[in-house]
């Protein structure tokens, strides 16, 4: 099988497997074909900016793409909500590049086509790379047999092909490369020094037992004391990094229901029964719903009873062959279900196998002629059977390179989960059984090892039909939606038509201009940008999104900056109210001389806490008040009382009766060193990206590209 053939089935390990999805591209001179610092031309249009530098349109749109495909590829349905978050893992892949480019750039870094080279084609290669090219007998990376596959790819000429192998292979291991270079660098100017970890050796053995009295918030009303706007404006400009906002935009809408009425069901049952005697009739009952549109595609074998999940489940098994049960509600569905036969199955399979392919399977198009094929697997099963080795056999011959690293085994599958003639041979053959079987794919040579679990087996066919909503049912939701709009085209008239007509206005806020769905609405990328292509105060037409029309109100925009005083009031106000609370329990305490005198002026009783350590995080009696903890361990107070302190729940006088240590003869002040300097090594690489995020000015402009 071919280099990029390999590539393209394992792009989807190449991309995650390597570098994860937060750096999916990086392009620097070319390490095999053509030269230039970027791949792809100027863009006519960006949809970001880094620090001012743009990033291609063409490039993204090229990129989501080209994962869609991988997600297909691999069986995934890619629907709005996947393509929105396939969008945003590309766009935040390509944001990554630029900053790790840019730093890279700043300080001198580069990974040249020489490193690439003598990484690729090295013991040190990447684990999902090796792995195409490891001899599954020695288990030993084929170094030679990599470099010759590069050699033929140099001879290509084919541009959709190298810039896949740019973007899949090349791209990632450079990026991954330069990222660990930079995090190299950052990671040597680390440094735990040892009289570090003999302070937190000396704090964490501390024990300490206190006395102190303690006034609570709750003894003040809430309603007694009043936080004012210019109050929490001060408190937001003081901490402007905890009130940061992105832009949003909230709506008022309401919903017209266009899902299924009873009355919609009530007609696909009349349908479905009419149907009964024609589908008991069928000769073919595969035939007969696959002509008939069922929702549950017909499966052409037998299902063990244990993996059977369906609700009438008891009643159907009951079934003699060619008796029908149904109509039944499965779901938002209605069924009939013909029972065609049963037997005692195993429900699970050992095998291994030996693949002679005829087509790509990623393509579709013939690799071999199937009579070369055949005779192939002919040759192979004759060598077999006079004593050849199957694990030889499969490191010459077999194309199926995932199982060629098991030596052809597929190890335990369930019924059902292979293509039906290679299911068939396997489940309704014995263990130890041998025997040559075409699939779509080509041919195979199997060997049954292993089967267990023997349990009765049923085909059945599903003639299942979903209600739908009828052309009446949506035209009548359709038409309450358009009068609702026609009447409500200024904020008054929605409020007032929603009033008038006893209607749920709903409200939606803080969504985002990259949003794909609206919370209590569902997905519809273009919804939002309808929010954000008209301004506050307009009403939509009717949006159909799901089973149901839209009618929405844009009520308003927040910008990108700090939140308002209303909007940071609900955070802020009980933080300042504790605040002045804490005033005025501070003027309650008075002057004191002692503990006794500090209760005297609070009227509360001296407590008592014992066993008091740094690592406390919650103590019973004292709950989380760390800096009860924290005085604990204050020898100060020792020989003083405490000023009042100010903690979470209430005002705190301290007395601290003695400080001890527990003994740590254990401890190994270097070897917590090294630990201690190995788990800030480990974090660091997720610091520098977040680091180097948060430095730069980055600029989605999605929107304005028509995203």
């Amino acid at each position: 099988m071919s280099i990029i053939q390999t590539i393209r089935e394992k792009a989807a390990v190449f991309v995650f497997g390597i570098i994860g999805l937060s750096m999916i591209a990086f392009v620097v001179q070319d390490a095999f074909v053509g030269g230039g610092s970027h791949l792809f031309s100027s863009p006519s249009s960006s949809v970001a900016k880094v620090n001012g530098v743009k990033i291609n349109r063409d490039e993204f749109d090229e990129r989501t793409r080209a994962m869609e495909s991988q997600y297909q590829s691999q069986g995934y349905r890619v629907d709005e909500s996947m393509r929105q978050e396939i969008q945003n893992q590309v766009w935040n892949g390509l944001v990554s590049r630029e900053l790790i480019t840019a730093e890279a750039n700043k300080l001198g870094v580069d990974f040249t086509s020489k490193e690439f080279t003598d990484l690729l084609f090295s013991e040190d290669a990447p684990q999902e790379f090796k792995q195409q090219f490891t001899d599954p007998q020695t288990g030993v990376y084929n170094i030679d047999a990599a470099r010759n596959a590069f050699k033929t790819l140099q001879k290509s000429k084919d541009a959709f092909q190298l810039r896949q192998v740019h973007d899949q292979l090349i791209d990632p291991i450079v990026l991954n490369q330069v990222q660990r270079k930079l995090v190299t660098i950052y990671a040597n100017g680390t440094y735990i020094p040892k009289w570090l970890v003999e302070k937190q050796n000396a704090v964490g053995s501390q024990v300490a037992d206190i006395s102190y009295v303690g006034l609570s918030y709750s003894g003040i009303a809430d309603s007694t004391i009043k936080v004012t706007d210019a109050e929490i404006t001060g408190y937001i400009q003081k901490h402007k990094n905890r009130f940061k906002q992105e832009r949003s935009r909230s709506i008022a809408y309401v919903l017209f229901d266009a899902s299924p009425n009873k009355q919609d069901s009530m007609n696909l049952w009349q349908k479905m029964e009419g149907l009964k005697q024609s589908f008991a009739e069928a000769s073919d009952a595969g035939i007969f719903v696959t002509r008939q549109g069922t929702k549950s595609p017909f499966y052409d074998g037998y299902m063990n009873k244990s993996r059977i999940q369906i609700p009438v489940k008891d009643s159907l098994l009951k079934l003699a062959p060619g008796e029908l049960y149904g109509p039944y509600y499965d779901g938002n569905s209605i069924v009939i279900a013909r029972m065609i036969g049963s037997k005692v199955l195993p429900d699970s399979v050992k095998a291994r196998h030996i693949l002679i392919a005829t087509i790509d399977p990623q393509t579709g198009q013939p690799t071999l002629a199937d009579s070369v094929a055949e005779r192939r697997i002919d040759s192979i099963q004759k060598a077999i059977a006079g004593g050849a080795s199957f694990e030889l056999m499969v490191s010459q011959y077999s194309d199926d390179l995932g199982s060629k690293q098991t030596f052809g085994s597929l190890g335990y599958f369930p019924n059902g989960q292979m293509v039906k003639a290679f299911n068939d041979f396997c489940f309704e053959k014995k263990t130890g059984d041998k025997g040559v079987v075409k699939t779509e794919y080509g041919y195979h040579y199997i060997e049954i090892q292993d089967q267990k679990n023997f349990e009765q087996a049923y085909k059945i066919a599903y003639l299942s039909k979903p209600i739908e909503a009828s052309e009446e049912t949506d035209r009548a939701a359709s038409a309450a939606a358009t009068l609702f709009a026609s009447q409500s085209r200024t904020a008054k008239a929605f409020d007032e038509t929603v009033q008038k007509e006893n209607l749920n206005k709903r409200q939606a806020d803080n969504i985002k201009e990259m949003d794909y769905q609206v919370m209590g609405i569902g997905a519809s990328r273009s919804f939002i940008k309808w929010i954000y292509n008209n301004k506050p105060g307009t009403v939509s037409d009717p949006v159909s999104v799901g089973e149901q029309y839209v009618v929405a109100l844009i009520t308003g925009e927040k910008e990108e900056g700090l939140q308002s005083v209303a909007e940071a009031r609900i955070a802020v106000e009980p933080l300042l109210r504790d605040k002045k609370k804490a005033a005025q329990l501070i003027t309650t305490l008075g002057t004191y001389a002692d503990m006794d005198e500090a209760a005297k002026n609070a009227g509360q009783m001296v407590q008592e806490a014992d066993s008091i350590r740094f690592a406390d995080n919650f103590k019973p009696g004292i709950g989380n008040e760390l800096i009860l903890i924290g005085a604990a361990l204050n020898k100060n107070y020792e020989s003083k009382v405490s000023s009042p302190l100010i903690g979470n729940s209430g005002v705190y006088v301290v007395k601290v009766k003695n400080i001890g240590a527990l003994p740590n003869d254990a401890a190994n002040v270097e070897e917590q060193q090294k630990a201690m300097s190995a788990q800030m090594k480990q974090t660091l690489g997720y610091s520098v990206m977040q680091s180097l995020r948060e430095a730069a000015t980055i600029k989605d402009t999605r929107l304005k590209a028509g995203y």
